[in-house]
């Protein structure tokens, strides 16, 4: 690993960088091995309800799942920290890019300040550190309508995140009748 690892925000005034619980259900710091990924991570929206990051054959990429979602969460400044790698540690649950921490805060090396991450992040696209799909152009295996986010926040649900059903819905509510099927043929 790395001796420094990435960890992405929108706020610019943290002196120290706490743990926070995400979809793996564990008090924990975030980061990532790439800069590219934690860039990823700082716009703020509905999580993979409104882009899909993904690594396929090695090629990072970035998909918009509706129309101008990049712009609503990227169109605005952030900073990426700088942490010391030492605590961080992959684990089998994590996607591929993602490290974490089990400390109580780290105290951030460094921060950088990015006036524009949908910019930034289209800069690595041309450098070839990231494939963007702006709606409705995506990968083969994503389809149109969004529909492999049923069996993805069914399965959040039955793990224990309460809310993923509701949060889904909320988004795409033209699911509730195949949610609501799912369920009762899981029952």
């Amino acid at each position: 690993m790395k001796e420094i690892v990435y960890h992405g925000s929108p706020n610019g005034n943290m002196d120290k960088i706490t743990p926070h619980k995400s979809t793996h259900k564990k008090e924990c710091i975030y980061a990532s091995t790439s800069k590219v990924v934690s860039l990823l991570f700082v716009g703020k929206g509905h999580g993979g309800l409104d882009t899909m990051i993904a690594d396929i054959d090695g090629k990072l990429i970035l998909v918009e799942r509706r129309p101008n979602v990049l712009n609503s969460i990227y169109n605005k400044g952030g900073y990426i920290y700088e942490l010391d790698a030492k605590t961080f540690k992959h684990y089998d649950y994590l996607w591929s890019k993602e490290v974490i921490s089990f400390e109580k805060e780290l105290k951030p090396l460094n921060k950088t300040y990015h006036k524009n991450i949908l910019e930034s992040l289209i800069e690595e696209e041309q450098k070839g550190n990231l494939k963007i799909y702006k709606y409705p152009n995506r990968p083969e295996n994503v389809p149109l309508d969004n529909s492999d986010l049923i069996d993805k926040y069914i399965k959040f649900e039955k793990s224990g995140l309460t809310g993923a059903i509701n949060d889904l819905l909320e988004i795409y509510p033209e699911f509730t009748n195949a949610v609501k099927t799912k369920l009762e043929e899981n029952n």
